[in-house]
């Protein structure tokens, strides 16, 4: 597995596929960043994560350009594992997995493609929301569904909160999804 991500809210994806013993062949996250009011150079959360595991990082300015293509071909991935990575992915690399690049996705798709799903349930007044696991394809968030699961919104949820839930959810539902 190739993994995908950026984002707090991968977090826990990455964590349950440490735990779980999976062979993840790579971390790619993106590049480290001046953070803070003081401007300290740091990586991503996940970053810290892979480097806790002892995990090959990977942190491509343009995931598009031939030579992060050619070093996630080198990796020979059987799955990507993609989760709020902050670049859009070329077809070329979304062919590279040799069974299929999977995404975890923050609603119940076709509800809110795109960025902030979290904010948009909360903005709207939604009672519930969920996790999509889908294939990835070309057009944003449109990819076959593989599984779903819905969870309540509660009156006191922020989406900081929701964001939580939602990620633990979409970990769980990974490792359900790899089993199949």
């Amino acid at each position: 597995i190739v993994f995908f991500g950026s984002a707090h809210f991968a977090v826990a994806a990455l964590e349950a596929l440490v735990k779980a013993k999976h062979q993840l062949l790579c971390v790619v996250t993106q590049p480290d960043k001046k953070k803070g009011r003081h401007l300290q150079v740091s990586g991503t959360d996940l970053k810290s994560i892979a480097v806790a595991a002892k995990l090959k990082i990977f942190q491509p300015e343009n995931i598009k350009s031939k030579e992060s293509v050619n070093f996630l071909k080198s990796l020979e991935a059987d799955l990507f594992v993609i989760v709020a990575y902050g670049q859009i992915l070329s077809q070329e690399v979304l062919d590279i997995p040799k069974i299929m690049p999977i995404n975890i996705h923050a609603s119940l798709l076709p509800r809110y493609r795109g960025a902030a799903p979290i904010n948009w349930a909360i903005i709207n007044g939604d009672k519930k929301t969920g996790i999509t696991i889908i294939y990835v394809t070309l057009k944003m968030d449109s990819g076959p569904v593989i599984m779903q699961q819905e969870i309540k919104i509660e009156d006191k949820d922020t989406a900081v909160s929701l964001e939580e839930k939602l990620s633990f959810c979409g970990a769980k539902l990974l490792m359900e999804v790899l089993v199949i």
